[in-house]
């Protein structure tokens, strides 16, 4: 199974329009595209769905679309993928799981991992998050944590610079995450499975 992950777009159009072309061709031949919140307008889930399903949370404090949307659900949840249990959620530090996100990860007590089931409220193998628009692939016992960036407003860029996204291709329980800079070049990040 392949799934596309994006966050933090922050779509100015209603339509998703000014969702770069680079971040469909990214997610080509996904099964499933992951939205880990501020999309901006849900115009963006509608240009996304022309590649594949797409599910999503709403960025607590954030920007999201307006109205209700059938593919977001609440601030948090949970979906299967290949036999593994995939979290989602936007930012870890409004959630009170970190006090920091980027360019460290900080427990706000405690160990991570715990912090993060706790948060879902039962076991995770893989989680998918936004917030910080810097891509992340880190892993704490029993949980590879993929945060994709942001393909429109990337911390680590220029202002006028495209950003990134992520893909994870889960196979026989085992997940394999790839950071795609959406300005062109593929760049694998953390390639050790999970």
């Amino acid at each position: 199974m392949r799934i596309g992950v994006i966050s933090d777009n922050h779509s100015r159009t209603a339509d998703g329009g000014d969702l770069p072309a680079t971040v469909l061709e990214a997610f080509s031949g996904a099964d499933l595209i992951v939205h880990c919140g501020d999309a901006g307008s849900w115009g963006t889930l509608d240009r996304l769905e022309a590649v594949a399903p797409v599910v999503g949370v709403l960025a607590k404090n954030g920007q999201n679309g307006t109205g209700e949307d059938k593919r977001i659900e609440g601030d948090r949840r949970i979906i299967k993928a290949d036999g593994l249990r995939v979290g989602i959620v936007h930012d870890l530090v409004v959630q009170g799981v970190t006090t920091e996100s980027h360019p460290r990860i900080v427990p706000a007590q405690g160990k991570l991992g715990p912090a993060v089931r706790a948060l879902f409220g039962e076991d995770i193998d893989v989680l998918l998050w936004g917030g910080t628009h810097a891509a992340s692939v880190s892993y704490v016992p029993g949980i590879l944590m993929v945060n994709p960036g942001s393909p429109t407003l990337p911390a680590d860029r220029s202002p006028d610079a495209r950003g990134t996204v992520a893909v994870v291709d889960i196979d026989g329980g085992i997940a394999r995450p790839k950071i795609v800079d959406v300005g062109g070049s593929l760049r694998s990040t953390g390639n050790r499975p999970m």
